[in-house]
């Protein structure tokens, strides 16, 4: 036991009484008693307890079944019935409401202790069981998703390289009747460009079709920045890493990828002026929101408006829009929320279902 805390909603004052010293004696704290089941409904809601003794026959409006039925609409919360009824309709209807246990009055201390700590463990075990198959779910539609986004991004890059292959091929066509022309340099060059960009997008495509593969994993925030700088050439930039130690959010495998993308973003685009790249998270009541600050240049409006579109950009354009891909199938978003001329800020947005923090 460790000092859970229990209500007791119970019609009978002195019984009340004595459950709540003999709780009290081995460990366990009251988190109130009442003998109304529209005030026990309030208390569940305003400072949930880990367990409640509910009496069937109660004061008020309600009774202690249709009790456990309004807290369990609201919360996840076990209850085991007191009752001087054990007949068939007393417990039928009390099975309705799935009790962790059903004692029927009088009762021993023992039988009353021990019903207490099998509910509390059985409780705790139900619970890390529905976390798991909530996992479960959120990695079969994050699969399903991915497997979506390759099939679109199969018929767009398909389409794509054949352009940039008829390209290159006109311009080899060129370059074969004008070998003493002078604009043979521009057309080689031109040619060069176009098979770049065709490398590029064959690597990207490579790169896509790693999201989803495997299945989203817990990651720890502070590691993943971690690993992010021992793979990036810094120079003289400095990164301050304030992500704290177990934070973890829920996210595809190529998770890393983003926070490398984030770096080498800054240390491309910065500039001169750039000699920090600052990481730090903030908790709010959409989720967890992870910040990627520079003090760089920043991000003129115009390259705002298209900065995570696929090939928009100095470089491949792909890096922005990669991560992007890559958050979305665990439902987390990335967007850019700086001032121009201020350096660049990215922001993660993670839902609350979507990270915890491991002591």
């Amino acid at each position: 036991m460790s000092g859970e805390s229990i209500l007791i909603v119970e019609d009978n004052g002195i019984i009340a009484l004595e459950i709540g010293e003999l709780l009290e004696k081995h460990g366990y704290r009251l988190s109130g008693t009442t003998a109304y089941g529209e005030e026990a409904v309030l208390k569940a809601e305003e400072n949930p307890p880990d367990l409640i003794f509910m009496d069937i026959e109660l004061q008020g409006n309600i009774d202690g079944i249709e009790t456990a039925r309004k807290i369990h609409e609201r919360a996840d919360i076990p209850v085991i019935y007191l009752s001087a009824y054990a007949d068939s309709k007393h417990v039928s209807r009390a099975k309705e409401t799935e009790p962790y246990n059903y004692i029927v009055k009088p009762f021993s201390e023992r039988d009353l202790l021990l019903s207490v700590d099998l509910a509390l463990h059985r409780h705790r075990v139900d619970k890390q069981l529905k976390e798991a198959i909530s996992e479960k779910n959120r990695a079969e539609k994050a699969l399903l998703q991915a497997n979506n986004q390759l099939n679109l991004l199969s018929s767009i890059t398909r389409h794509d390289i054949t352009n940039q292959l008829a390209v290159l091929q006109g311009y080899f066509a060129l370059l074969e009747k004008n070998t003493l022309d002078p604009p043979f340099d521009e057309y080689f060059q031109r040619a060069q460009t176009s098979a770049n960009q065709i490398t590029a997008m064959i690597q990207f495509t490579r790169e896509y079709e790693s999201i989803g593969i495997k299945a989203p994993i817990w990651h720890d925030c502070r590691e993943l920045v971690v690993t992010a700088i021992k793979k990036s050439t810094l120079g003289n930039v400095l990164v301050v890493n304030d992500l704290p130690a177990g934070t973890e959010i829920f996210a595809d495998a190529l998770v890393e990828k983003v926070f490398y993308n984030l770096i080498d973003n800054a240390l491309r685009y910065g500039g001169s002026r750039l000699t920090h790249i600052l990481f730090f998270s903030v908790e709010t009541d959409a989720g967890l929101v992870i910040i990627c600050e520079d003090d760089g240049i920043g991000i003129s409006q115009e390259d705002k408006k298209r900065l995570f579109e696929r090939g928009y950009g100095k470089n491949t354009g792909l890096g922005l829009f990669l991560s992007r891909e890559i958050l979305s199938i665990t439902g987390i978003s990335l967007n850019e929320s700086s001032e121009p001329g201020n350096g660049a800020r990215f922001e993660i947005i993670v839902p609350k279902t979507g990270y915890r923090v491991v002591l």
